[in-house]
């Protein structure tokens, strides 16, 4: 799939559908936009213009002007018309399984056969949204981390029908935008990064309600401690490190095993006790005070696009 002249298709336009819309437009790509609701359509389009002029204030639309990439925003009544024009659909609907099984089901009978169908599926398992359909094989998720326009992780994650040469493809494609694939080699719940998040939560969670520390300091020891080598590194490199000249085994032999207490002192719960929703709810009002939420996601994304220019520059390996 070449990126010149590719017009991408996105169904379901609010938040990450319509980041999804100011990304592709950024990279000079033509957007149809669609949502079953004519209001979702239109914040959908609006809220991604905007973000077409953030990227512009941030510096990352690559000596385009955000006018420019605007024109190439279009809301599109119909699947039907949708499917006509697109190379490429990237599904970012409600995240339940009805809804996914019965857009694929439509998008495999609208769209030619050579259209890649992805969905933004942040957990669901592409095994069974493509069951009903005739080339299951075109199907996969590409699940972006919030927001998608700035962050750069995409988790690729194939079905059990889903086509190798599609997941090549798609990592092609998404390496060439400055993304950073990474590719499951089975299906689980929740993908790779946010079972990773819902672990850190669950503790995170557990502290606060358990009086050890407030939200606030519980969120400041994450960023100001690991979260800074996480930018750079994830776990098991972080404790290769650690390891000194004996690597990762010497970590694991020596300083691992050690973690038994910690470990057995951890919630294991699988549902959210009423204590710790209560706890964390009223720790997190105290945090923000009257902060307006869109001052603190505008401030947020500053500093992600100052993190992704100076971490991975023009490339997306790290350097």
């Amino acid at each position: 799939m070449k990126n010149e002249d590719l017009t991408v298709g996105i169904v379901g336009t609010g938040t990450i559908g319509a980041s999804w819309a100011a990304f592709y437009a950024s990279k000079g790509m033509e957007v149809r936009l669609f949502d079953s609701m004519v209001e979702n359509r239109e914040r959908g389009l609006i809220l991604a213009r905007k973000l077409l002029a953030d990227m512009g204030r941030l510096g990352l639309m690559e000596g385009a002007v955000s006018g420019e990439a605007e024109e190439r925003l279009s809301p599109v009544d119909s699947l039907e018309e949708m499917g006509e024009t697109v190379a490429f659909v990237h599904e970012a609907a409600a995240e339940n399984y009805e809804v996914k099984i019965e857009l694929f089901t439509r998008l495999d009978e609208i769209a030619a056969p050579e259209v890649i169908l992805a969905s933004s599926s942040s957990g669901l398992l592409m095994t069974k949204i493509q069951e009903s359909m005739r080339h299951p094989e075109r199907a996969l998720i590409a699940h972006p981390f919030n927001p998608p326009h700035l962050i750069p992780l995409v988790e690729l994650v194939r079905g059990e029908k889903t086509g190798e040469e599609v997941v090549r493809e798609m990592h092609a494609f998404f390496t060439s935008l400055g993304k950073m694939p990474v590719v499951l080699q089975k299906e689980v719940p929740g993908h790779i990064a946010n079972r990773l998040a819902a672990a850190l939560w669950r503790e995170a969670l557990d502290l606060v309600a358990r009086g050890v520390a407030s939200v606030e300091d519980v969120d400041r020891a994450l960023c100001a401690g690991p979260g800074l080598r996480w930018a750079l590194m994830g776990q098991h490199l972080i404790y290769h490190l650690g390891g000194g000249e004996g690597g990762y085994e010497h970590f694991i032999e020596h300083i691992g095993k050690g973690w038994r207490e910690l470990w057995e002192d951890m919630p294991t719960w699988t549902e959210i006790p009423d204590e710790a929703t209560k706890a964390a709810v009223a720790g997190m009002k105290e945090a923000v005070g009257d902060r307006d939420p869109a001052e603190i996601a505008a401030w947020r994304d500053e500093k992600l696009a100052a993190l992704v220019r100076e971490i991975y520059g023009e490339s997306p390996e790290l350097k």
